[in-house]
């Protein structure tokens, strides 16, 4: 029951509604605060991230739960120690309107009776690793049909010492980051090879491609210099473009309607020059928005900083009506752009024989040991039955030689047959153990197998000697394997240590794996998706801190990636400080720019998809709710 919440010491709320029964709960003092809730808060504050607590929901009936007895039993112990539960509706929270709160010092909705330890002492629901649960209230029926959250009080001889709301954040363990197997050169995507400093020794038979194209104002098409980049960088003669990724940006003066008609324009005049290149037709995807993004960091740091504080129809307003476009033109100009993707696949001398030729070709020169043409059809044979040109089962029709002189074959079979099928792991080691014996001093094979051991590891523990394993990967960089590459090894051999330590409670030890990852990460230029993996990472452990550190550096980019982009929002939305600031709001609206429905489903109630729908107590938010998404 892992979450992530808001919590404070009450300290009350603007109050609108009608007054409502407080259960004989008491408020405290700000004066004697420490004295009545001191240890309460202590406790609260400091507890470990190991233990979680929440509510959860049994048809109507609602249960306290937290994971850990011993923390419960520090919290609840006297007569007059419980807790209550305050159900709280989005109808309180109406745009156009003041947020309607409840009349109270203690609480904002609807408040159940509480419970106290004198009532509920002998029968608490206690798991066997340590859970332990009470019945804490039932839901009313009337609450079914609305939007509603659960806010947990606690009470301390019936004083109300702590208050809490529950937020959402996606959370995972166990997710490795990308592994490869070595072939005649490593097989994972383009970023991690960066990353981790591998040099490949043949081009690649696919890979990405990415140009800023600029447009005048007012005009659809490109000048023929800003193209020519792109059509010096394709290379034709080697790549045929696979698929097309454009967005395209406008300036934001002018109507918005206006404005994406001009960039679904421009990016058509794009998709017809990038189609003169070849015959077939390129699947394409095109986006358009205003460049919001570029232009509120631009204000801001041009001394028009009033201008980024309006609402965007104000700011078209300004801009329009009193000639502030002109005096900003020098930033306007640089913000109408298209940003387009290439996917790639290399033209090889093979591209247009069919299978069966194909096939015949690599049957001839595995029988005449002409190894550089064999590993040159064996890629082609591998991209063709990747892109489903090609069965899976064609690589059964071969028999290669078990001979050294073969090892590259026999070792990019191997890693192709792990690739179409990762489930047989116990398949995959036993062949590359097989291959070590023929080929000892083969170094890639040795890494093959630290990487196919780590895969098994997350599967059980008894499947593979940690310390020995851990002791192999410290080996590599000796054998001459990359040593960032081992470094990314080794992170997810801390990843996979981490969450066995967790559960044997050795959270000393737990902290050391964590500890490494966090140390280590930096050194390493990951891919977006490993990004979003680690934030996700140290978020189950409770380091948000550590998850917004990892994501900041890659969110203020007008093509940032959505999951990082929505995943830093989750993280930091919570903390009123953020929305106060300038370049916080303007992440924002990147997030709205690029999927308004999904910034808007932040608002559903929590455990429902959203965040929490109380963020909407803060002023700026509702503000930008309500005009987004209220509509």
């Amino acid at each position: 029951m892992k979450s992530f919440f808001l919590a404070f010491c009450f300290c009350g709320f603007v109050l609108i509604t009608q007054a409502q029964t407080n259960h004989g709960i008491k408020e405290v003092s700000a004066s004697s605060v420490q004295k009545k809730c001191g240890e309460c808060l202590s406790i609260m504050g400091n507890l470990p991230p190991e233990v979680s607590y929440g509510f959860y929901l049994e048809g109507r009936k609602i249960y306290f739960m937290m994971t850990d007895k011993r923390y419960f039993d520090l919290i609840f112990k006297k007569g007059m120690d419980g807790i209550a539960v305050d159900i709280i509706t989005k109808t309180q929270f109406p745009c156009g309107g003041e947020n309607q709160l409840a009349n109270s010092s203690v609480h904002m909705g609807k408040l159940l009776k509480p419970i106290y330890y004198k009532e509920f002492k002998k029968n608490i629901l206690v798991g066997e690793n340590g859970q332990v649960g009470i019945l804490a209230g039932q839901l009313p029926e009337k609450y079914l049909k609305e939007e509603y959250e659960l806010n947990l009080l606690i009470l301390k001889d019936g004083n109300m010492c702590y208050y809490q709301s529950f937020s959402d954040l996606p959370q995972a363990r166990w997710g490795l980051l990308d592994m490869g197997l070595y072939q005649d050169t490593i097989s994972i995507n383009e970023t991690t090879a960066e990353g981790g400093g591998v040099t490949d020794r043949v081009k690649r038979l696919n890979k990405t491609m990415k140009f800023v194209i600029p447009f005048e104002k007012g005009k659809s098409e490109y000048s023929p210099e800003d193209i020519k980049p792109l059509y010096d960088s394709l290379q034709l003669t080697d790549y045929t473009i696979t698929k097309t990724t454009i967005k395209a940006y406008s300036s934001v003066e002018g109507t918005l309607e206006g404005n994406i008609k001009l960039q679904n324009k421009r990016a058509e005049s794009l998709v017809k020059a990038l189609q003169s290149f070849q015959k077939g037709i390129i699947t394409t995807e095109i986006s358009s928005s205003e460049n919001w993004v570029e232009f509120l960091m631009d204000v801001s740091t041009a001394g028009y900083g009033n201008v980024a504080k309006m609402t965007k129809e104000d700011i078209k307003k300004e801009l329009n009506t009193k000639g502030l476009a002109k005096k900003l033109e020098p930033f306007l100009k640089n913000h109408r752009k298209a940003i387009i993707v290439l996917e790639l696949e290399k033209n090889t001398k093979y591209l247009l024989e069919n299978n069966m030729a194909i096939k015949a070709f690599y049957e001839s020169a595995i029988k005449n040991s002409s190894m550089d043409e064999a590993i040159e059809l064996q890629n082609e044979i591998f991209a063709r039955i990747r892109n489903n040109k090609m069965p899976s089962s064609t690589l059964k029709e071969f028999s290669i030689p078990k001979e050294v002189g073969y090892g590259t074959l026999l070792k990019n079979n191997a890693a192709f047959e792990f690739e179409q099928n990762e489930e047989d792991l116990y398949a995959a080691i036993v062949a590359f153990k097989d291959l070590e014996l023929l080929l000892p001093k083969d170094n890639h094979i040795k890494y093959n197998i630290c990487v196919l051991q780590l895969k098994s590891w997350v599967l059980g523990e008894l499947l593979i000697e940690p310390e020995q394993l851990l002791k192999d990967l410290k080996g590599l960089t000796r054998k001459g394997i990359d040593g960032k590459l081992v470094k990314y090894l080794m992170l997810n051999y801390h990843i996979i240590n981490s969450e066995y330590m967790m559960f044997k409670q050795d959270y000393a030890a737990k902290d050391v794996s964590l500890n490494y990852i966090y140390k280590n990460y930096k050194y390493l230029k990951l891919s977006n998706e490993n990004y979003l993996q680690l934030a996700r990472y140290f978020s189950s452990y409770s380091r948000y801190d550590w998850s917004e550190k990892v994501l900041k550096p890659h969110i203020r980019k007008i093509d940032v990636d959505e999951e990082l982009l929505f995943y830093y929002i989750n993280l930091t939305i919570i903390d009123p400080k953020n929305t106060k600031n300038q370049a916080y709001r303007t992440i924002m609206l990147n997030a709205i720019n690029l999927n308004k429905n999904r910034f808007c489903k932040l608002f559903d109630p929590f455990g429902k998809g959203g965040i929490n729908f109380q963020l909407l107590r803060d002023e700026y938010l509702k503000s930008t709710y309500c005009e987004n998404c209220n509509k």
